[in-house]
Protein backbone atom coordinates (compact mmCIF):
# COMPACT_ATOMS: atom_id res chain seq x y z
CA UNK A 1 0.00 0.00 0.00
CA UNK A 2 1.10 3.56 -0.70
CA UNK A 3 -0.53 6.93 -0.16
CA UNK A 4 -2.34 6.85 -3.50
CA UNK A 5 -4.10 3.64 -2.40
CA UNK A 6 -5.78 5.42 0.51
CA UNK A 7 -9.28 6.43 -0.55
CA UNK A 8 -11.47 5.85 2.49
CA UNK A 9 -10.85 6.43 6.19
CA UNK A 10 -13.02 5.11 9.00
CA UNK A 11 -13.18 7.16 12.20
CA UNK A 12 -14.46 5.11 15.13
CA UNK A 13 -15.66 7.39 17.91
CA UNK A 14 -17.41 10.68 17.11
CA UNK A 15 -17.23 12.33 20.51
CA UNK A 16 -14.48 14.75 21.50
CA UNK A 17 -11.78 14.20 18.87
CA UNK A 18 -13.45 12.19 16.11
CA UNK A 19 -15.32 15.04 14.39
CA UNK A 20 -12.20 17.21 14.05
CA UNK A 21 -10.12 14.31 12.74
CA UNK A 22 -12.85 13.39 10.25
CA UNK A 23 -13.01 17.02 9.13
CA UNK A 24 -9.27 17.21 8.42
CA UNK A 25 -9.38 14.00 6.38
CA UNK A 26 -12.46 15.03 4.41
CA UNK A 27 -11.14 18.54 3.77
CA UNK A 28 -8.08 16.88 2.22
CA UNK A 29 -10.36 15.01 -0.18
CA UNK A 30 -10.71 11.60 1.45
CA UNK A 31 -13.97 9.74 1.89
CA UNK A 32 -14.68 9.44 5.62
CA UNK A 33 -17.07 7.11 7.42
CA UNK A 34 -17.70 8.06 11.03
CA UNK A 35 -19.16 5.61 13.52
CA UNK A 36 -20.16 5.79 17.16
CA UNK A 37 -22.24 3.49 19.34
CA UNK A 38 -24.04 6.59 20.58
CA UNK A 39 -25.93 7.82 17.53
CA UNK A 40 -27.19 10.76 19.58
CA UNK A 41 -23.70 12.23 19.14
CA UNK A 42 -24.14 12.59 15.37
CA UNK A 43 -26.09 15.88 15.22
CA UNK A 44 -23.54 17.57 17.48
CA UNK A 45 -20.66 16.07 15.48
CA UNK A 46 -22.09 17.51 12.26
CA UNK A 47 -22.58 20.90 13.89
CA UNK A 48 -19.04 20.91 15.30
CA UNK A 49 -17.60 20.14 11.87
CA UNK A 50 -19.68 22.87 10.21
CA UNK A 51 -18.65 25.39 12.89
CA UNK A 52 -15.00 24.42 12.47
CA UNK A 53 -15.18 24.92 8.73
CA UNK A 54 -16.82 28.31 9.20
CA UNK A 55 -13.84 29.36 11.31
CA UNK A 56 -11.37 28.13 8.69
CA UNK A 57 -13.22 30.11 6.03
CA UNK A 58 -13.22 33.18 8.29
CA UNK A 59 -9.45 32.77 8.75
CA UNK A 60 -8.84 32.41 5.01
CA UNK A 61 -7.70 28.80 5.40
CA UNK A 62 -10.63 27.40 3.43
CA UNK A 63 -12.93 28.58 0.65
CA UNK A 64 -16.70 29.04 1.15
CA UNK A 65 -17.41 26.18 -1.23
CA UNK A 66 -15.24 23.87 0.90
CA UNK A 67 -17.96 23.66 3.54
CA UNK A 68 -20.44 21.71 1.41
CA UNK A 69 -17.69 19.70 -0.31
CA UNK A 70 -16.18 18.63 3.00
CA UNK A 71 -19.50 17.83 4.63
CA UNK A 72 -20.43 15.68 1.63
CA UNK A 73 -17.26 13.61 2.12
CA UNK A 74 -18.27 12.65 5.68
CA UNK A 75 -20.89 9.96 6.22
CA UNK A 76 -21.95 9.10 9.76
CA UNK A 77 -23.06 5.49 9.52
CA UNK A 78 -25.21 3.13 11.58
CA UNK A 79 -22.92 0.11 11.84
CA UNK A 80 -19.25 -0.72 12.26
CA UNK A 81 -19.52 -2.83 9.10
CA UNK A 82 -20.52 0.20 7.05
CA UNK A 83 -17.68 2.25 8.50
CA UNK A 84 -14.96 -0.33 7.87
CA UNK A 85 -16.14 -1.50 4.46
CA UNK A 86 -13.41 -0.56 1.99
CA UNK A 87 -11.44 1.52 4.51
CA UNK A 88 -7.67 1.51 4.11
CA UNK A 89 -7.16 3.39 7.40
CA UNK A 90 -9.11 2.89 10.62
CA UNK A 91 -8.80 5.72 13.15
CA UNK A 92 -9.75 4.66 16.68
CA UNK A 93 -10.85 7.67 18.73
CA UNK A 94 -12.99 6.11 21.46
CA UNK A 95 -12.92 6.70 25.21
CA UNK A 96 -9.57 6.35 27.03
CA UNK A 97 -10.73 3.24 28.89
CA UNK A 98 -8.84 0.02 28.33
CA UNK A 99 -11.87 -2.34 28.25
CA UNK A 100 -13.64 -0.13 25.71
CA UNK A 101 -10.61 0.09 23.43
CA UNK A 102 -9.99 -3.66 23.67
CA UNK A 103 -13.59 -4.43 22.69
CA UNK A 104 -13.38 -2.01 19.75
CA UNK A 105 -10.13 -3.58 18.53
CA UNK A 106 -11.68 -7.04 18.65
CA UNK A 107 -14.62 -5.84 16.57
CA UNK A 108 -12.33 -4.07 14.10
CA UNK A 109 -10.33 -7.27 13.73
CA UNK A 110 -13.44 -9.22 12.73
CA UNK A 111 -14.51 -6.74 10.05
CA UNK A 112 -11.64 -4.65 8.68
CA UNK A 113 -9.54 -5.60 5.68
CA UNK A 114 -6.37 -7.52 6.64
CA UNK A 115 -4.35 -4.78 4.93
CA UNK A 116 -6.02 -1.90 6.79
CA UNK A 117 -3.83 0.23 9.02
CA UNK A 118 -5.17 0.88 12.51
CA UNK A 119 -4.35 4.28 13.98
CA UNK A 120 -5.14 4.81 17.65
CA UNK A 121 -5.67 8.34 18.92
CA UNK A 122 -4.86 7.35 22.51
CA UNK A 123 -3.11 10.07 24.50
CA UNK A 124 -1.37 7.82 27.04
CA UNK A 125 -2.34 4.15 26.85
CA UNK A 126 -0.19 1.28 25.63
CA UNK A 127 -2.75 0.09 23.11
CA UNK A 128 -0.29 -2.46 21.73
CA UNK A 129 -1.09 -4.59 24.79
CA UNK A 130 -4.78 -4.41 23.93
CA UNK A 131 -4.61 -5.02 20.20
CA UNK A 132 -5.44 -8.36 18.59
CA UNK A 133 -1.94 -9.85 18.03
CA UNK A 134 -2.44 -10.47 14.32
CA UNK A 135 -3.12 -6.75 13.81
CA UNK A 136 0.00 -5.46 15.59
CA UNK A 137 2.19 -5.19 12.45
CA UNK A 138 -0.24 -2.66 10.94
CA UNK A 139 -1.10 -0.83 14.17
CA UNK A 140 0.40 2.51 15.21
CA UNK A 141 -0.49 5.30 17.63
CA UNK A 142 -1.41 8.53 15.84
CA UNK A 143 -2.17 11.02 18.62
CA UNK A 144 -3.82 14.28 17.57
CA UNK A 145 -4.13 17.36 19.78
CA UNK A 146 -7.30 19.27 20.53
CA UNK A 147 -8.56 21.00 18.55
CA UNK A 148 -7.30 18.58 15.84
CA UNK A 149 -8.41 20.77 12.95
CA UNK A 150 -6.21 23.61 14.27
CA UNK A 151 -3.12 22.29 16.05
CA UNK A 152 -0.43 20.89 13.73
CA UNK A 153 1.31 18.38 16.02
CA UNK A 154 0.61 14.67 15.79
CA UNK A 155 2.59 12.25 17.97
CA UNK A 156 3.26 9.02 16.08
CA UNK A 157 4.28 6.09 18.28
CA UNK A 158 5.38 2.82 16.75
CA UNK A 159 5.05 -0.48 18.55
CA UNK A 160 7.70 -3.18 18.73
CA UNK A 161 5.89 -5.10 15.96
CA UNK A 162 4.81 -2.15 13.80
CA UNK A 163 6.04 -2.68 10.26
CA UNK A 164 8.50 -0.06 8.93
CA UNK A 165 6.29 0.37 5.88
CA UNK A 166 3.42 1.49 8.12
CA UNK A 167 5.62 4.15 9.69
CA UNK A 168 6.95 5.18 6.29
CA UNK A 169 3.43 5.62 4.96
CA UNK A 170 1.88 7.25 8.01
CA UNK A 171 4.37 10.12 8.37
CA UNK A 172 4.15 11.51 4.81
CA UNK A 173 0.38 11.00 4.78
CA UNK A 174 0.03 13.22 7.85
CA UNK A 175 2.42 15.78 6.37
CA UNK A 176 0.19 15.84 3.31
CA UNK A 177 -2.65 16.93 5.58
CA UNK A 178 -0.56 19.93 6.65
CA UNK A 179 0.32 18.36 10.00
CA UNK A 180 3.67 18.12 11.79
CA UNK A 181 4.10 14.49 12.84
CA UNK A 182 6.84 13.62 15.34
CA UNK A 183 7.98 9.99 15.57
CA UNK A 184 8.43 8.30 18.94
CA UNK A 185 10.29 5.07 18.26
CA UNK A 186 9.23 3.18 21.38
CA UNK A 187 6.15 3.43 23.55
CA UNK A 188 6.54 5.55 26.69
CA UNK A 189 3.49 6.47 28.82
CA UNK A 190 2.22 9.94 27.94
CA UNK A 191 4.51 10.18 24.90
CA UNK A 192 6.09 13.67 24.71
CA UNK A 193 3.61 16.42 25.43
CA UNK A 194 1.55 14.80 28.17
CA UNK A 195 4.74 13.92 30.05
CA UNK A 196 5.81 17.56 29.91
CA UNK A 197 2.34 18.77 30.90
CA UNK A 198 2.35 16.42 33.88
CA UNK A 199 5.47 18.13 35.26
CA UNK A 200 4.10 21.61 34.50
CA UNK A 201 0.87 20.64 36.23
CA UNK A 202 2.70 19.64 39.41
CA UNK A 203 4.41 23.03 39.63
CA UNK A 204 1.18 24.84 38.73
CA UNK A 205 -0.71 23.17 41.59
CA UNK A 206 2.14 23.96 44.00
CA UNK A 207 2.28 27.66 43.11
CA UNK A 208 -1.49 28.11 43.27
CA UNK A 209 -2.15 25.99 46.35
CA UNK A 210 0.46 27.93 48.30
CA UNK A 211 -0.82 31.33 47.21
CA UNK A 212 2.33 32.42 45.40
CA UNK A 213 0.40 33.66 42.37
CA UNK A 214 -3.13 33.93 40.98
CA UNK A 215 -4.28 31.81 38.03
CA UNK A 216 -4.54 34.96 35.90
CA UNK A 217 -0.98 36.08 36.64
CA UNK A 218 0.41 32.58 36.20
CA UNK A 219 -1.20 32.30 32.77
CA UNK A 220 0.05 35.75 31.76
CA UNK A 221 3.57 34.86 32.90
CA UNK A 222 3.55 31.82 30.60
CA UNK A 223 1.98 33.59 27.62
CA UNK A 224 4.40 36.54 27.89
CA UNK A 225 7.61 34.51 28.13
CA UNK A 226 8.17 30.82 27.58
CA UNK A 227 5.24 30.31 25.19
CA UNK A 228 6.62 32.54 22.38
CA UNK A 229 10.21 31.49 23.10
CA UNK A 230 9.24 27.85 22.73
CA UNK A 231 7.90 28.58 19.25
CA UNK A 232 11.42 29.58 18.20
CA UNK A 233 13.64 27.34 20.33
CA UNK A 234 11.44 24.52 21.59
CA UNK A 235 12.83 22.99 24.77
CA UNK A 236 16.07 21.22 23.89
CA UNK A 237 17.64 24.05 21.85
CA UNK A 238 16.98 26.56 24.63
CA UNK A 239 19.82 24.97 26.63
CA UNK A 240 22.28 26.10 23.96
CA UNK A 241 21.30 29.71 24.63
CA UNK A 242 21.15 29.36 28.40
CA UNK A 243 24.52 27.62 28.36
CA UNK A 244 24.89 23.98 29.34
CA UNK A 245 27.35 24.95 32.08
CA UNK A 246 24.70 27.10 33.75
CA UNK A 247 22.15 24.37 33.15
CA UNK A 248 24.42 21.90 34.94
CA UNK A 249 24.94 24.31 37.84
CA UNK A 250 21.18 24.80 38.18
CA UNK A 251 20.76 21.05 38.58
CA UNK A 252 22.85 21.28 41.74
CA UNK A 253 21.21 24.40 43.20
CA UNK A 254 20.10 23.15 46.63
CA UNK A 255 17.84 26.17 47.17
CA UNK A 256 15.71 25.25 44.15
CA UNK A 257 13.59 22.32 45.29
CA UNK A 258 11.05 20.81 42.93
CA UNK A 259 7.42 20.76 44.00
CA UNK A 260 6.54 17.58 45.88
CA UNK A 261 4.38 14.97 44.19
CA UNK A 262 0.83 15.60 45.36
CA UNK A 263 -1.94 13.31 44.13
CA UNK A 264 -4.60 15.41 45.85
CA UNK A 265 -3.76 19.06 45.04
CA UNK A 266 -6.27 21.40 46.65
CA UNK A 267 -6.40 23.46 43.45
CA UNK A 268 -7.97 20.48 41.67
CA UNK A 269 -9.74 18.62 44.48
CA UNK A 270 -11.68 21.62 45.82
CA UNK A 271 -13.10 22.37 42.38
CA UNK A 272 -14.01 18.76 41.62
CA UNK A 273 -15.90 18.53 44.92
CA UNK A 274 -17.95 21.58 43.92
CA UNK A 275 -18.48 20.21 40.39
CA UNK A 276 -16.51 23.14 39.00
CA UNK A 277 -15.06 21.05 36.16
CA UNK A 278 -14.34 23.71 33.56
CA UNK A 279 -16.14 24.45 30.30
CA UNK A 280 -18.41 21.42 30.66
CA UNK A 281 -20.04 22.83 33.83
CA UNK A 282 -19.56 26.53 33.08
CA UNK A 283 -16.99 27.15 35.80
CA UNK A 284 -13.59 25.73 36.69
CA UNK A 285 -10.40 27.74 37.17
CA UNK A 286 -12.25 30.58 35.43
CA UNK A 287 -15.96 31.43 35.36
CA UNK A 288 -17.76 31.01 32.01
CA UNK A 289 -21.32 31.08 33.36
CA UNK A 290 -23.71 33.09 31.23
CA UNK A 291 -21.78 32.24 28.06
CA UNK A 292 -22.70 29.53 25.58
CA UNK A 293 -20.23 26.64 25.70
CA UNK A 294 -20.05 26.43 21.90
CA UNK A 295 -19.24 30.15 21.69
CA UNK A 296 -16.42 29.82 24.23
CA UNK A 297 -14.89 26.93 22.28
CA UNK A 298 -15.31 28.82 19.01
CA UNK A 299 -13.52 31.85 20.47
CA UNK A 300 -10.69 29.61 21.70
CA UNK A 301 -10.29 28.10 18.25
CA UNK A 302 -10.43 31.52 16.58
CA UNK A 303 -7.53 32.75 18.72
CA UNK A 304 -5.59 29.53 18.19
CA UNK A 305 -5.97 29.85 14.43
CA UNK A 306 -4.55 33.38 14.57
CA UNK A 307 -1.56 32.18 16.59
CA UNK A 308 -0.87 29.14 14.41
CA UNK A 309 -1.19 31.19 11.22
CA UNK A 310 1.06 34.01 12.41
CA UNK A 311 3.75 31.62 13.66
CA UNK A 312 3.59 29.13 10.79
CA UNK A 313 7.14 30.06 9.75
CA UNK A 314 8.38 28.51 13.00
CA UNK A 315 7.12 25.12 11.83
CA UNK A 316 8.51 25.14 8.31
CA UNK A 317 11.59 23.22 9.43
CA UNK A 318 12.59 21.35 12.56
CA UNK A 319 15.04 24.04 13.68
CA UNK A 320 15.24 27.71 12.80
CA UNK A 321 18.73 28.43 14.13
Amino acid sequence: MDITDIKKIAVIGMGTMGPGIAQVMAHAGYEVAGYDLNKDSYPLARQVIANNLDLLIEAGMAKPEDLDKTMAKIKLVDTMEEALDGAQVVVEAVSEKRPIKKAVYEEIDKIASPDAMIWSNTSTLNIFDLMVPARLPRTIIVHWFAPPQVLPLIEVVQGSETLPEVVDLTLPFLEGLGKRPVLIKNYVPGFIINRLLRILGRETYFLLDNGYVTPEDLDMAVKASIAPRMMVLGLAQRYDFTGLDLTYANLHNEEFVDAPVDDEPEFVVSRVKKNHLGIKTGIGVYDYRGRDKADVIKDRDRYLLKVVNSLQFCLEKKRLL
